[in-house]
């Protein structure tokens, strides 16, 4: 393990034996930007759609949050299955979440959108309107390749987010979901990583879109990185969706979830609630909810939580249940 993760470790069993840990960066508030109207439709991004950090939060601004909840959002992905056995169809979708999930907002992946043409896209985002069901994210899905150290293959990455740009505007989406794992130590990914993120920001920007960078494993899970990353880049249009169960680094190691979800919070435009499975209880597997959205909601935070059903099983039933512990701290529907 690099030097980084074993810095890290130390901090953990600092932490354990009562250290206090300032959070990294800048504690922001959960200010938003008012969304673009669009005439084409009712429905457009709301303030707690989109998230946009400024100012160090006073402490008015700290009990004010406390008043709003989080809205809760799903991932498309989490029906993986339905939409490959047929039992579910991009036309079917956006009434299924309204009625049988419950929810008014989503997050698209490419993997389950082949074929959808910029007319079809509009056509689906037509009988969203008609649900009022918001889209948030897009996944474009287009793999490693963005921190590539070989800049044919970093260009190429760029080039695939292209199309899928033009299709996230089409959904009125709020922003593109981008993938920066990459290969090499610590100190060769971060750079590599920042270079990456800005290239494919500036076409996101073009598209009116923010650029969301996600924890997929390797250096994107940990929040070390990450955080670095982002002090770095120094960009508002550049944001992070951390995650609740996401932090394998390697195959040996991963991250302390509740301190990387603390220090990651301050630069997030969504969070990811990726749940596996469930006790009788009803709570996660994995971890406890309530530590976890409780770094939430003693943060300024007040944007989208995500779910995303990743278990075996019945999988609108695994979305609805990462739904009823969720509401129980504070997510709204």
């Amino acid at each position: 393990m690099t030097r980084h993760l074993r810095a890290d470790q130390f901090m953990q069993r600092r932490l354990f034996i009562g250290s206090v840990l300032k959070p990294v960066g800048i504690l922001a508030a959960a200010c938003v930007s008012p969304p673009a109207t669009e005439t084409s439709s009712p429905v457009t991004p709301t303030a707690a759609d989109t998230v946009v950090q400024f100012a160090k939060p006073d402490a008015a601004a700290l009990r004010a949050a406390q008043l709003a909840l989080n809205p809760l959002a799903v991932a498309q992905a989490s029906f993986f299955r339905m939409f490959k056995d047929g039992s579910l169809t991009l036309e079917k979708f956006p009434e299924f979440v309204s009625s049988k999930c419950g929810l008014s907002r989503v997050q698209w992946s490419a993997r389950l959108l082949a074929g959808l043409t910029l007319e079809s896209a509009k056509t689906l985002r037509a009988s969203c309107d008609g649900q009022g069901v918001r889209s948030l994210l897009l996944d474009p899905a287009i793999g490693i390749g963005l921190t590539s150290a070989d800049a044919s293959v970093s260009a190429a990455a760029v080039e695939k987010l292209k199309p899928w740009c033009a299709v996230a505007t089409a959904l009125s989406c709020t922003g593109l979901a981008i993938d920066l794992r990459g290969e090499g130590t610590y100190d060769e990914q971060l750079p590599r990583a920042v270079a990456g993120a800005n290239v494919a920001a500036k076409v996101a920007s073009d598209a009116g879109l923010q650029l969301v960078a996600q924890s997929l494993g390797g250096m994107t899970s940990n929040a070390t990185f990450m955080a670095a990353l982002m002090q770095q880049l120094k960009n508002p249009a550049i944001r992070l969706e951390p995650t609740f169960d996401s932090w394998q680094v390697d195959g040996k190691d991963s991250y302390n979830r509740t301190r990387g979800l603390a220090m990651l919070i301050p630069y997030a435009a969504s969070i990811l609630a990726d749940y596996m499975a469930f006790l009788p209880s009803g709570e996660s597997a994995a971890f406890k909810t309530d530590y976890l959205m409780r770094q939430i909601r003693e943060s300024t935070f007040r944007g989208p939580v995500t779910i995303l059903f990743k278990g075996p099983g019945d999988e609108l039933d695994g979305v609805l249940k990462a739904k009823k512990v969720l509401i129980k701290y504070k997510c709204m529907t």
